[in-house]
This record gives C-alpha cells, structure tokens and sequence, in this order.
C-alpha cells in the first residue's frame, strides 16, 4: 500500500482512472473508493472490507447536476438536493441506467446512493475524476470508522488484500456520519440518522407509512395462506405414478459418493455463504424454485483458503482467512434441506502462493515474479509442488463433507504479456501439462467419496486437434479423468463477430446452441458428462428472465448433467427458473 500526501491530486486521479483503490480522508472518516464505473475495482473493495455482496456501495459526485445524470429525478430529490447539497446528506433514488455502473455499486433493485460532498478536496476529487467516486468508509464491514491515517495503515497492512493508495490526510475530527435517506415514489424515509437532521413537515408522516406497510403486509398474509392451502390440495393429489420422475433433491450421506443428479446450481463467495442471513435468502430461493445446488468457494482468485485449514502448509504460510466459520455445520444445514453442495477450488492463478513461495511461481523473463494485466501473479502449472498443495486442500475439504470438489482456473494465464513468462518446464506443450495434473486429480482423488468437477473456457466446446487456446485447456485431455467438465459458456465472452453476430451477449440461444452441438461429441462414451456455467449477470446486455431460460432451455436440449448459475455478487432472484 503506497502512501501519498493529500496534496498529490494529480497521481491520486491517475491511480483512480486506472483502477487503483484508495484510502482517503473525508468529513466523517476515512474513505476507501475507486472508479465506481470499474467493476473491478469495486469488487476489490468488497474483498478488502470482507462486505456482504447485497450491501451496495454509496458513490460521491461532483454536483447536483452530475446527480441528475444517474438518479431518476423527481420533485422530492430536487427538494432535498437544494436544501442540504452539497452536504452530509446521502440520498438513495432510483438509477436512471443501472448497467451504466457495475453491480456492488447499483443495487439488485436498481437504487443507487449519492452524496454530494461539501468538502473542497473531495470537490476536486470527484469534478476531476469525472464519473462518480465510491466512498464507503475505510475499514473492515462491522468494525469502527478510522479518524487517522495511521490507524488506517495499520489495519490494512495487516491484510493479504489491501488498498493499492493510502492518502495522508493526518486526523480528522470525530463526527456522526452522514445522515441516510430514501426517495421511493415521492416518499422519504430515513435510513441511518446521522448528525444532518432532516425537517419531515413536508414529507407523509412515519404513521402514514406504517399503516400503509401494515395494510400490504395483511394483504401479503392472506395471499399467502391461500397459496398455501392450494398448494396443500395439489400436493395431497399428486399420484403415484410421480414416484417416477427424476430425483433432483435425495437425501445426502456424508463420507460416500452420493448418487449423480442433475445439478441446478448457483455460485456463492465464502463471504455470502458465510453469512447466515445471506444463506436463509439462498436457501428460499432454493426451496421455491428448480435449483438444488450450491457452488462455494473454499479458496477464490486470491488463493486465501476461505474455512479453518490445517493443511500444514496453508498454516505455516499463513494462507487462510476463515469467512466460512463452521463449515461441517454450513454442509449438514445444507444437507438436511436436500441440497448438493460444491466446493470451488481454484488453482493456478494463486497470488499468495506465489508471494510466499516465489521459487514455484511463473517468473518474469525480464525478473521477479510475472504478473497478469490484473496485476495478479499466478503460481506455475509445471510445478508439481503446487499440484500437491491443492491435492492436500482438496482432499481436506472432502473429510468436511462437501459432494463434489470444482477445481478452476485449471490452466496457463491468458490475459498479459504472455511473452514475457517463464516457466520451470518448458520441453511440454501446455496441454501435455494440464493432461498430466488431470491424471494426477484422477490417481489421487477417483477413490475419494466425491465427484469431481473442472471449470473451463467456453470456447473448449468449439475448438478442435492440438488448438489448447495457449492455456493448456483441451476437453480431450480432461474427459475420461473426471466427472464433470463445466464450460463457462457466458455469451458477454465471446467476441462481436462470433457466429455473425454484432453482440454475442445479446443472442444467448444462439451462442449455447452453437456450443453445445459442437461440443457434445466430445463427451460421446466417455466418463465425464458436461455441465455448463450460464451468465446470470448483466455484461453486455440485460440478463432477464428471457435470456436465462434460454440457455437453460439449450443446455437441457443436449446434455443430462445440469447447469450452474453465475454471478460474481451472488445476486440472484428466481427470474428464468421453474418451480419446483
């Protein structure tokens, strides 16, 4: 984490506009933002204050006017803004185009929050920046606001991921902070009372409100109850000739291989499934709809291990950062509502592996370690060292209870200057290398009590012979090794052009029929079954309903595995799925 004076606005821009988060002084606390328009860097904040995915992120900008460009605005917002902008005041409207800004700073339903700073520094900051800031406060989700720059450094440089800029603002005086509102339909609320007080003799009273919540919620009662009873009657008729049908949800045994179902699954981050109320909206979602797996990460892109491990190594290097708590207890809950659960495991981009055993990482030609256009540095895939590192994650995580372990980025990097690597073993085409440790997860895992998975490029669903994309990833090398190869078939991935087609992202049918004809005989008489990653996630065109029934729809035309959902905030709604 670099330091810089408050002064330094010129560098501090620069570092912003090119994805850098920072710590900063504000008028309450400490901040840590971004470019709110780089999804990157947002989701980097997320990981750094360890954030629950459905809290989004507030956002400073430069003026009212700059407000009216993102807030669809209406009379109470005008009233408001004049009065107490700028100011201590952060206002939740709804955004006037919610795919302008990434998901973490926009709400699942589509609010965003914005303040106008009173501050002259911030002023600069934000009129420079030229888009909106994101602001929330400098510290770990939970714990105390930070007044001194001090104070922030130490917490942060504590941490495997920290912030990339810390702004010396010295100390800053102890205030409430920033009072919150809403404005929904002309009505404002208060979220969070801060030291800004709010006059309401023009606004409907809290007893108005309430009765209207209270009329709603009687209404939603009732409706409920006689959902329930219909649902009892449909229920009670059901004939014997069900007892035929699929089972998508048996009951789960620990410690054996559970019989293969035909997974409808969604991907949670250690942080989601870590949170118990996080984890009562999955599992209602679950119950309410065709799903009847989770994917969780057990160890993500920063190659933290996500649960308490006492894998001797991941101890000595202290390579874990417990987000999952208890997770015998997560797997039996899960278990006892009869849902498949999925560890995700990734493996060669590992950047703490790399920082902390240097002599196994892919090395720079021109020194020191190699690093992707993310900046990340990833661990090298001819190292057999790191093969037995995973193998020792994995297998710990089976003894956990976990059905099926989902190993990803299984490949070479691909994004970077790929010239410039060096790796230990270079007599080995990359897809000789990547066969090799597939056989290696077959030999040392195929006895286990478990299934196993690997993630790979979409792309490996239409690419033929030798063409490995210079990754390593060919489906013939991986087919008869494991149970399961899911393809990430996302259509916002493939390039404008890719079967004629202006936006791929906007055509999902047609990208998943493509892939999945072409693909399919590749899997003809061998022991892995596909299973393919669908976008769930707004990236080059709105994901609704529409667009995610229809690659479900293409994926259940050709193949008899299942599916997984995808959304990197774990923002989900029943939107294109069944009932069960």
């Amino acid at each position: 984490m670099k330091k810089i004076n408050k002064n330094q606005i010129d560098e501090i821009i620069a570092q912003l506009k090119t994805g850098r988060t920072v710590v900063f002084p504000t008028e309450t606390s400490y901040g840590l933002g971004c470019d709110a328009t780089n999804k990157f860097a947002v989701d980097k904040i997320f990981q750094i204050k360890k954030r629950e995915a459905d809290k989004p992120l507030l956002v400073l900008v430069s003026s009212i006017e700059e407000a009216k460009k993102y807030l669809v605005w209406d009379e109470m917002l005008e009233k408001l803004s004049k009065k107490y902008w700028p100011g201590a005041l952060t206002i939740i409207g709804l955004c006037k185009n919610p795919n302008a800004l990434p998901r973490g700073v926009v709400s699942q339903s589509g609010k965003l929050a914005v303040r106008v700073s009173a501050d002259k520094w911030l002023k600069e900051i934000t009129n420079r920046l030229g888009c909106p800031l994101v602001a929330t406060s400098a510290n770990i989700s939970g714990q105390n606001n930070i007044y001194n720059s001090l104070e922030a450094e130490n917490i942060f440089s504590a941490q495997i991921l920290k912030p990339d800029i810390l702004v010396d603002g010295g100390q800053i005086p102890i205030v409430k902070p920033t009072t919150i509102v809403e404005v929904e339909n002309g009505v404002c609320s208060i979220v969070r009372q801060g030291d800004l007080k709010i006059l309401f003799k023009t606004f409907p009273t809290a007893a108005f409100c309430w009765t209207i919540v209270s009329i709603l919620a009687l209404f939603s009662a009732f409706f409920i109850l006689l959902f329930s009873y219909t649902s009892g009657l449909y229920i009670n008729n059901l004939t014997f000739s069900m007892l035929s049908m699929k089972v998508n949800r048996p009951t789960w045994v620990v410690g054996a291989k559970n019989p293969l179902i035909f997974v409808k699954g969604l991907y949670l981050t250690a942080y989601s499934a870590g949170s118990s109320k996080k984890m009562a909206q999955i599992i209602d979602l679950i119950k309410r709809t065709e799903l009847n797996a989770v994917v969780i990460d057990i160890k993500d892109y920063s190659g933290l291990v996500l649960y308490d491990s006492q894998v001797p190594l991941v101890v000595d290097l202290k390579n874990k950062d417990n987000r999952l708590g208890d997770v015998k207890k997560l797997i039996e809950k899960l278990h006892a509502e009869k849902i498949y659960v999925i560890a995700r495991q990734t493996v060669f981009q590992d950047p703490v592996l790399a920082q902390k055993k240097p002599q196994w990482a892919i090395k720079s030609k021109s020194g020191g370690l190699w690093h992707d256009h993310k900046g990340l540095s990833w661990v090298d895939p001819t190292k057999k060292e790191v093969w037995k590192y995973n193998l020792d994650i994995a297998k710990e995580a089976i003894k956990l209870g976990f059905d099926e372990i989902n190993f990803d980025y299984v490949r070479f990097p691909s994004d970077g200057n790929m010239s410039n690597t060096l790796y230990d073993d270079e007599s080995k085409k990359k897809y000789e290398v990547m066969g090799e440790f597939f056989r290696y997860l077959d030999t040392h895992l195929s006895h286990e009590p478990v299934w196993i998975s690997l993630d790979f490029f979409g792309f490996t669903m239409e690419k033929k012979g030798a063409d490995d994309m210079a990754i390593g990833q060919r489906i013939a090398d991986a087919v008869d090794q494991v149970d399961y190869i899911c393809p990430m078939m996302y259509p916002s991935h493939y390039p404008s052009g890719h079967l004629g087609l202006s936006n791929p992202a906007a055509n999902p049918y047609a990208v998943f029929e493509n892939g999945m004809k072409l693909g399919m005989p590749k899997f003809e008489g061998k022991r892995a079954k596909v299973r393919p990653w669908i976008q769930s996630f707004d990236l080059g065109a709105v994901y609704d309903a529409e667009k995610i029934r229809a690659q479900i729809e293409v994926v259940e035309k050709y193949a008899d595995a299942g599916w997984l959902m995808w959304n990197a905030s774990n923002r989900y709604t029943d939107a294109g799925l069944k009932k069960p």
